[in-house]
């Protein structure tokens, strides 16, 4: 197939935000169709009425954006294969539908769910097992029964008629060889009474109009393949290519859950947005979640278009990949190094000026504080915890003993005696007090963060004093006489 006809597509309900894995997904179709030179479509299957929200279709989009995964087709970029939501493609629908039951491939089927749920367990209690397909009762129906009961309004289901005897195969992107036996294929449903197609059927006659000439979705999918497989042949259409890409499994190495405790918080989209995440950080986790460059290859920092010129489908996994919290930070710690001093002040100031209703003129300030936890930042929203000793003052309830006082005093006397308060004159103040009171250095400037931030740890300590300023460390010295 020639690049330039590479066409791929993500294709997410609108029934939640972005989730990792779907934005991985996204990731992979959209660095194949750009490596050929070819279209990344973004098709918005909304036929679940109950559960779609029309700001979930803007907030998926919006973080398809800040990722950089821009579609070249989409709701928002009408090309010539539209409309891209399924719920205003329902008259192609029903052409294909009406087509297939002509053709007495498809088939009304007017049982309820009561009588279908009766007829799977008499049948699991027969045969004593759960392999369970619809009888074809309903396939028997006379063209006179079928009118009767359409005229009547009876509810019913239009299924496929699947040919037992067929066998149907394709070449895995991923996995190589897959098989379905179609005695394995039960009459699936192909669309309901109210018009609205099932998944199955829609996106072959989407994919198929559309022009997708390649589809790599998860694991998960790949039992889909049989029945769109079924269909494909029944139309004489040539199917795109398959990938099915690995599953993306939890510290257990269980399927990854919403209700996972360790990474809950962190698997939407919007969430690592929310938390300060970098996008391209995202981006370069989610590329190594399940593909690799290639043996003996180590790097592991690509921008994105590193990673469109470097893409193969060759290195795609079918073992599931871990969703590691720890890597993911390791990133983003890397990207935050490398932004601009400037850039990364604003990064800070978006987080910490509404978190402490900061006044404009305090920005200079808070960027320096910002500043001296860069090293350790795995995302942004940490700096509200990191720093809010200098904004609030800290809850001391230490006590203090005799000698420590007098430390404390001399310190405290020394430092407001500075001229002129800079970090090397207040450097050598610390050293100064340490010495003439013959004060255990580790015990001395242990002590002096506590009392000045209530932590044991934290960013040099005259950096520290030095941004606190003299007026609030002269205030938080009043701790000391009243802990006395």
């Amino acid at each position: 197939m020639s690049k330039n006809l590479i066409r791929t597509r993500f294709a997410p309900s609108p029934t939640g935000e972005l989730h990792i894995g779907g934005a991985r997904t996204a990731l992979f179709n959209y660095l194949l169709a750009k490596q050929g030179g070819g279209q990344f479509i973004l098709r918005i299957e909304d036929t679940d009425r109950e559960r779609n929200r029309e700001e979930f279709v803007k907030r998926q989009y919006e973080d398809l954006i800040w990722l950089g995964l821009k579609p070249d087709e989409s709701i928002f970029q009408v090309g010539e294969y539209g409309p891209y939501r399924q719920s205003e493609r329902l008259v192609i629908y029903q052409q294909y539908i009406d087509k297939l039951i002509q053709v007495k491939k498809a088939y009304y089927c007017f049982c309820s769910s009561e009588e279908l749920e009766q007829e799977k367990e008499e049948y699991i209690k027969k045969n004593q097992r759960g392999n369970y397909q619809y009888s074809r009762k309903c396939l028997n129906l006379t063209e006179q029964q079928i009118k009767s009961l359409l005229q009547s309004r009876k509810k019913y289901l239009i299924r496929f008629q699947v040919d037992h005897e067929k066998s149907y195969e394709f070449s895995d992107l991923v996995r190589g060889k897959v098989i379905f036996q179609g005695r394995d294929i039960e009459d699936f449903v192909i669309c309901r009474s109210n018009g609205i197609p099932l998944l199955n059927f829609a996106v072959v006659i989407d994919d198929y109009l559309m022009k997708i000439s390649y589809i790599l979705r998860g694991e998960e999918h790949l039992s889909n393949t049989g029945k769109q497989l079924v269909l494909y042949e029944t139309f004489g259409w040539i199917p795109p290519l398959f990938g099915h890409i690995s599953l993306i499994l939890n510290q257990e190495k269980k399927k990854l859950s919403k209700r996972d405790q360790a990474t809950g918080q962190f698997q939407l989209i919007s969430q690592l947005r929310e938390k300060g995440y970098l996008s391209s950080a995202v981006v370069n986790y989610l590329l190594f979640l399940g593909w690799h460059p290639g043996e003996g290859i180590t790097q592991e920092i690509f921008s994105l278009e590193e990673a469109t010129e470097k893409f193969s489908l060759t290195g795609l996994g079918a073992k599931g990949a871990v969703y590691d919290l720890e890597k993911l930070n390791w990133y983003n710690n890397y990207y935050i190094q490398q932004l601009a001093e400037k850039e990364f002040g604003e990064y800070a100031w978006q987080f910490l000026a509404p978190k402490y209703n900061l006044a404009p003129e305090k920005k200079e300030w808070v960027k320096q504080i910002a500043w001296l936890f860069r090293p350790q930042l795995n995302y942004f929203q940490e700096l509200t915890d990191l720093a809010e000793y200098f904004f609030q003052k800290p809850n001391w309830k230490g006590a203090i003993k005799e000698n420590e006082a007098l430390w404390l005093a001399e310190l405290n006397k020394e430092l407001n005696q500075l001229d002129k308060w800079e970090v090397e004159n207040i450097k050598a103040v610390l050293k100064s007090v340490c010495l003439s009171n013959q004060a255990p250095k580790k015990e001395f400037y242990l002590l002096v963060r506590k009392i000045l931030t209530g932590t044991d740890k934290g960013p040099e300590l005259p950096h520290t004093i030095f941004l606190l300023g003299k007026e609030e460390v002269k205030k938080r010295y009043k701790i000391i006489n009243n802990s006395k």
